[in-house]
């Protein structure tokens, strides 16, 4: 009964997020509901679909899946998919680095339907979740690694993040720990690798977009991906999060620094798709998604 009037709940909070008029109304509603929902144990289940009925398992007891089980997306991202859209040739090659659950990478097989998907996953449950929405959707397009991306490789420790509070945030296991949480946070062991190894072994032709939210590891992640960057020039779209980037212990600067080292140009993405160039790190916010662009030569 609970999953009928979700889905019931979910049908009308959409509808009104597309009406100027009750648009304020739903958000109100939505956050009500996650909250709502993500009390109940077990957690609930629900298959729903997301841009143009893209097939997605998801939990309503996760803070990301339940963005996108109500909303149809996940918060911030809209300007992303937006600019994927717009970019990814049909025959192209996309490479998602933290593919999570896969929004990003079902968007791109869709879209790139002629070309290849590279999905890069660690989490174990993440990396299941992910394969059970591939094959939901039928993609065969997509190439699956349950490996991390890092500028050496090797093995490393994941930490996931501790649950105190009503939602559960585990997109947000990362490399780093939490200051203060370290006794009672889960952890589990990766395998981490080179994306320039990865490029070179696969003899990939090309690479045409990469997006990476790896939760701070951002920077050394790109620092082994310096050989496919400066040879293939891809659009990169990048998650910055100060307190993340804290963490594993870089800073703004060092962001536009590895770009200006690329000759790229760092923008803002707005949630409309619009961008915004970056002079300097102190336009940052807390968090923002990020359009790296090569400039033209």
């Amino acid at each position: 009964m609970l999953k009928v009037w979700a889905r019931l709940l979910q049908t009308i909070v959409r509808n009104a997020l597309g009406s100027d008029v009750l648009k304020h109304w739903a958000w109100r509603l939505i956050l009500r509901l996650r909250k709502s929902f993500s009390r109940i144990d077990p957690p609930l289940e629900l298959e729903t679909t997301f841009d143009d009925n893209i097939r997605i398992v998801t939990l309503l007891s996760d803070h990301i899946e339940s963005q996108i089980f109500w909303q149809g997306f996940q918060e911030a991202d809209e300007g992303v998919i937006v600019l994927l859209k717009r970019h990814l040739p049909v025959n192209g090659v996309f490479i998602d680095v933290g593919a999570n659950i896969g929004s990003f990478t079902l968007v791109a097989a869709r879209r790139a339907y002629r070309g290849q998907v590279h999905a890069f996953e660690p989490s174990a449950h993440h990396f299941a979740r992910l394969a059970r929405n591939i094959e939901l959707n039928g993609f065969e397009n997509i190439v699956l690694n349950r490996r991390g991306l890092y500028d050496q490789p090797g093995e490393a420790v994941l930490f996931l993040p501790s649950q105190t509070g009503e939602m559960n945030n585990s997109g947000a296991a990362s490399l780093y720990t939490v200051r203060g949480e370290e006794t009672r946070q889960v952890s589990e062991a990766v395998t981490l690798i080179r994306l320039d190894d990865y490029v070179r072994d696969r003899t990939l032709k090309h690479v045409d977009v990469i997006k990476i939210d790896i939760e701070g590891a951002e920077i050394k992640a790109l620092e082994g991906a310096r050989e496919t960057i400066t040879h293939f020039r891809p659009l990169v779209f990048m998650e910055l999060d100060l307190d993340n980037l804290a963490r594993a212990n870089c800073s703004p600067d060092d962001v536009l620094d590895l770009w200006k080292s690329l000759d790229y140009q760092v923008s803002i993405i707005r949630v409309t798709g619009d961008t915004i160039p970056v002079k300097s790190s102190k336009e940052f916010g807390l968090h923002q998604n990020l359009e790296c662009r090569p400039f033209l030569t």
